[in-house]
């Protein structure tokens, strides 16, 4: 009950209340939208909400991230986190640091295309494989051209939000992530 409470009031700070205007939810992403992308496939809606401040959710459970600018959802994909053994921290992060194209010190070199760092260890948001489960050594993949379009938009200290528990409701509307979905979390920024 305590982690539920404390990984609220972190998404209440970390993400704005957001008001619609009636004209405009023939565009908004809503859930069943989100829920109906296979593995690889993003929507990018970045008109929806042109200026404001940005913040990424990214939800293990559900292998989905969704980015909201000024409280809109402008943007949702599948993601593959971290697997067995290489967990992907959650918690309340920043983006501390970007990189075009970065390569992996601990893994082969392996290449980590539109890097968006948000743990002083290294877990980053990154363009990668997206097999529709948790495949990382505990980055966030990302499809590759949904890395890059996000890159485009992101500055450092963007806030991104890491939870690993199901939606409080099923409801299909257009708001973003409400406070009580973020339940069963406990904020974190221990690496992987």
């Amino acid at each position: 009950m305590l982690r539920a409470l404390v990984t609220t009031l972190l998404l209440a700070i970390a993400m704005p209340l957001v008001s619609h205007n009636a004209g405009a939810e023939e565009s908004w992403i809503t859930e069943a939208d989100v829920g109906r992308l296979k593995p690889g496939e993003f929507i990018w809606r970045p008109w929806l909400a042109p200026d404001g401040r940005m913040t990424i959710t990214v939800n293990l459970h559900a292998q989905r991230a969704s980015v909201y600018r000024d409280g809109a959802r402008i943007g949702a994909t599948t993601i593959s986190s971290g697997r067995r053994k290489y967990r992907t921290p959650t918690g309340v992060f920043r983006i501390l640091e970007k990189y075009t194209m970065h390569r992996s010190k601990k893994y082969k070199n392996a290449p980590m295309p539109f890097t968006q760092r948000f743990t002083r260890d290294g877990v980053a948001l990154h363009g990668g494989g997206v097999p529709g489960y948790p495949s990382s050594h505990g980055c966030v993949h990302l499809p590759r051209s949904f890395a890059q379009l996000l890159f485009k938009e992101t500055s450092l200290g963007t806030t991104v939000v890491v939870t690993n528990g199901k939606p409080a409701s099923s409801h299909d509307d257009h708001r973003p992530l409400t406070l009580a979905a973020a339940g069963g979390d406990s904020p974190s920024t221990a690496g992987d």
